[in-house]
């Protein structure tokens, strides 16, 4: 009996066991799919996010021109892509290379990392992108695809009056001056090269220094002091003053009435010398006539008249020859059809021509003067590629709508207030803000340094947008591309790293500092510690990506109808870049209209003005110099979408980059 009790309590303890392992059991492969199922749900959560890192890194590099591509073709890059929902998108080991093909086709290879902090997982997918750039392929942010690049120091559509006079340094072979218009100024110029003008050119009042090249489809007429290497032009050609070109190419009449040394004059039609110039060569398709000076060897296809006892080494007339006097036998050689009042005892130097002989053959112009077509500037055009779009709702309060700003979601925010030790402070981000515009919820980044003061750095009314930052600080605002919506935008007073963007006027001049973001250097732009890094400016916080945006200082100037540039032209809005006091700006400076200075400028980047508005003429009343003193051709080379309209993308359009293969590593 004792052996059946105990088998029986064995057989229930292996009973107990067998049920203890069982339950044991159900519970680890309860456990381990609970596991499997967070990591299956995570990887799935973070692979879904190195998609939409795929797809957000292709738009971005739809938003870059070609000179971008072959900036980063030269240097790899790395982003850090921020997103809403706690995650970060990693783009690492960035390689560009172009394929040598035409059109240029890029291939962009690109590590895209998710790391989502919530599910505590990541996921990372090599890609390559293919990028081609033809005619028919643009960005998102261009109107048509194409851009028109102007690589002179200054392009102006309409008319040009320089009277405050213009310097060129450093500037090499950039040393041009595009004008469509007449150019005029009274104050001299210096360190041109070429000065290339659709109308008249008239250049008075100061000296003329290093000027290489006048080329002018109209006259050109120079009375002041200095010498020039060229000038043609397809009008008339007159010279005072103390000026002297070394040689004169020209369709029209040319004008003698200064003093100096000229090699050559060549025109089709007559030359006319009234001072005491030195003039080794002149040719003319009609007459000559010297009343005061030198010409040392002469060709006209009509009359001579040689009214001076000067030298003369050789003529030749298809008409006339008139010398001075019958005493006069300062020549080596004349030959013409007759002679009039030339001395008889010099028969041998006196060679008779056949009449209708035609002696000369002059060039003229050397060439017409041409300009690209006119630009079209829509500054609504560049808004998708602002950090920070600034309008203002119905309430007068200030909204900054925020895109490619690290660690900020991209959308609408309140530019509002907080206090800090019992103090107001202003310039926060934030979604919601009380009638005061104090901050009513969490601070997202800090967009400008303003402590104490009751005065705010950006005010707003009637349209008019007013920066002006009283404390001197390093740096005013947050950097990056700053666009305006209103009727213009004043920047008084502070120091700023931005692209600033008008769609109507703006006004520059006071105690102010700007410097575009690619002019401003990575420490300041990325690298800053207290404001947020512009994702689209930046590849990292001590190396900048180089987007040619962010080479223009400044732009002004919209339309509503883009179809060309005749109707945009029609609509404009703006446009006009005024610069008074002594206005520094270092960056491209790009007005839809024209440009206006009032004071000592300087600007260390290009100038454009498009005159696309009602008047058009440019005015530079005070000194402007243009000084490239550190900088390279791809920052002070504007580039700017050509005409056409076609923001949306489409399905019959040429993708211009688009995923070749893709693979997780």
């Amino acid at each position: 009996m004792s052996q059946h009790g105990f088998a029986t309590v064995l057989i229930v303890l292996l009973v107990g066991l067998a049920v203890a392992v069982s339950a044991l059991g159900t519970a680890y492969y309860i456990n381990i799919s609970q596991r499997t199922l967070v990591s299956s749900h995570a990887l799935t959560n973070a692979q879904s996010g190195a998609w939409s890192g795929v797809e957000i890194f292709r738009k971005y590099l739809k938003t870059l021109s070609q000179d971008d591509f072959s900036n980063l073709e030269k240097s790899p890059q790395t982003f850090t892509l921020n997103i809403p929902e706690g995650r970060t998108l990693n783009v690492n080991n960035v390689k560009v290379k172009a394929q040598g093909t035409t059109p240029e086709i890029y291939q962009v290879t690109a590590n895209i990392q998710n790391i989502s902090d919530k599910s505590e997982s990541s996921s990372t997918i090599q890609v390559v992108y293919e990028i081609l750039f033809s005619e028919g392929s643009g960005s998102d942010h261009q109107s048509s695809g194409n851009t028109t690049k102007l690589p002179s120091a200054m392009n102006f559509y309409g008319d040009l009056n320089a009277n405050g006079g213009i310097t060129f340094s450093n500037v090499g072979d950039r040393a041009i001056v595009n004008v469509s218009g007449n150019f005029s100024t009274s104050s001299g110029l210096t360190g041109i090269k070429e000065l290339k003008v659709l109308g008249d050119v008239n250049i008075g009042g100061g000296g003329i220094t290093g000027l290489e090249n006048i080329y002018s489809n109209g006259n050109v007429n120079l009375n002041a002091s200095g010498t020039a290497s060229l000038v043609s032009a397809k009008g008339s050609v007159t010279t005072t003053g103390g000026v002297a070109v070394k040689d004169i190419y020209a369709d029209g009449d040319v004008n003698i009435k200064s003093s100096g040394n000229f090699n050559s004059i060549d025109t089709k039609g007559s030359i006319t010398v009234d001072t005491n110039p030195t003039i080794t060569k002149a040719t003319a398709g009609n007459k000559i006539t010297v009343n005061n000076g030198t010409i040392l060897n002469s060709l006209a296809n009509s009359d001579i008249k040689y009214n001076v006892w000067n030298q003369l080494n050789t003529a030749k007339s298809g008409g006339v020859f008139t010398c001075v006097s019958p005493y006069w036998n300062n020549f080596t050689n004349i030959a013409a059809v007759n002679f009039m009042s030339c001395p008889t005892n010099a028969a041998d130097k006196l060679t008779q021509v056949a009449t209708g002989t035609k002696v000369a053959f002059p060039t003229g112009a050397l060439v017409t003067v041409t300009m690209d077509e006119k630009p079209l500037i829509n500054a609504s055009a560049y808004e998708e590629q602002a950090n920070y779009v600034f309008s203002v709702n119905s309430q007068n309060q200030i909204l900054v709508y925020v895109r490619n700003v690290n660690g900020v979601a991209e959308g609408s925010y309140h530019l509002g207030k907080t206090k800090i030790n019992y103090s107001q402070s202003w310039g926060y981000l934030c979604k919601e803000v009380d009638s005061d515009n104090f901050c009513t919820s969490s601070i997202v980044a800090n967009f400008a340094k303003k402590y104490g003061w009751v005065n705010e750095i950006i005010s707003y009314s009637n349209g008019i947008w007013t920066l002006r930052d009283m404390q001197n600080s390093e740096s005013s605002i947050a950097s990056g591309v700053i666009f305006f919506k209103g009727t213009s935008v004043n920047l008084e007073m502070g120091n700023y790293a931005n692209t600033i963007i008008s769609t109507g006027n703006i006004n520059y001049g006071g105690s102010i500092s700007m410097k575009a973001p690619n002019y401003a250097g990575a420490s300041v732009v990325c690298g800053s510690s207290y404001f947020p890094t512009p994702t689209n400016l930046c590849a990292s916080k001590d190396t900048l990506s180089l987007a040619s945006i962010a080479n223009i200082a400044l732009i002004a100037g919209s339309c509503t109808d883009t179809s060309s540039t005749a109707q945009c032209s029609a609509t404009y809005i703006g446009g006009d870049i005024t610069l008074t006091s002594q206005a520094t700006i270092e960056g491209n400076v790009i007005a839809g209209n024209r440009l206006i200075t009032g004071g000592q400028t300087i600007v260390k980047g290009s100038i454009l003005a498009a005159a696309l508005g009602k008047n058009t003429g440019s005015t530079l009343g005070g000194s402007t110099t243009i000084d490239f003193n550190g900088t390279t051709s791809d920052q002070n080379t504007i580039t700017v979408p050509n005409t056409g309209n076609n923001d949306s993308e489409s399905s019959d359009e040429t993708e211009t980059v688009s995923v070749k293969w893709a693979r997780y590593i």
